[in-house]
């Protein structure tokens, strides 16, 4: 039987490996940054992705508890703006890092396969996109809501525009980028990123099966630390 305090130790070893990548930041720091600024950037937006997409159903089911109107009509409007935003910028400031690093200062011991610049395309292409797409939004919206999309509305075209005249970009550019989102759900057990999401899994798991066996194994982050 496991009691409390083994409990306590596991979780604690897999909130460090699974949200702080504790051991990427014993190999670099430089590459511990970009890989929380991707791996936060793209699980807080696919969280705010499915709780709107569910949203709407519950809704008219009414089983939200309100929350339909208050999110998208009400006071938490503001909060979804903030929170697409500012985890939209840092999955952007984590690609551009990663790629910066990986085509113009690439270690010696890194190699560029077809896989991983799917992969950076795609994620590219999905940040890039839905900002483009929040900038169409705001195009519409009362200058009061677009202030809080600090950067989506670097994205709104320029002019005055009414719903009519913005309705095909809005339907085409939502397709796109809906359609583009379920292309990475299909690539993600053939990329990097499945691997990145699931080994900091495995090693919480494994921590808790050690702990039992009372071998755990949590190595010194100072003692593998690598030069770069």
């Amino acid at each position: 039987m496991v009691d409390g305090r083994k409990w306590g130790r596991a979780v604690k070893i897999w909130l460090a490996e699974v949200f702080l990548q504790r051991q990427l930041f014993g190999l670099s720091s430089f590459r511990w940054l970009l890989h929380l600024l991707i791996f936060f950037g793209f699980i807080a937006l696919a969280f705010l992705s499915l709780f709107l997409f569910l949203l709407k159903p519950l809704g008219y089911l009414n089983l939200d508890g309100g929350l339909t109107g208050y999110f998208l009509r009400g006071g938490g409007y503001v909060f979804i703006k903030i929170w697409g935003d500012s985890f939209g910028l840092a999955l952007l400031l984590g690609l551009v890092a990663a790629s910066v690093r990986r085509f113009l200062f690439r270690p010696a011991q890194q190699i560029n396969n077809q896989a991983d610049l799917v992969l950076l395309f795609l994620l590219f292409w999905l940040t890039l996109s839905g900002f483009a797409l929040e900038g169409l939004r705001l195009a519409l919206a009362p200058a009061e809501i677009a202030r809080y999309s600090f950067v989506g509305r670097l994205f709104i075209p320029p002019g005055n525009y009414t719903l009519e005249a913005l309705k095909p970009w809005l339907t085409a550019l939502w397709v796109l980028h809906c359609f583009s989102g379920l292309s990475l759900l299909l690539y993600l057990p053939h990329s990097k990123l499945l691997h990145s999401i699931l080994s900091p899994l495995v090693i919480g798991m494994n921590a808790l099966e050690e702990q039992e066996r009372k071998d755990l194994y949590w190595p010194d982050v100072a003692k593998h630390r690598a030069t770069r």
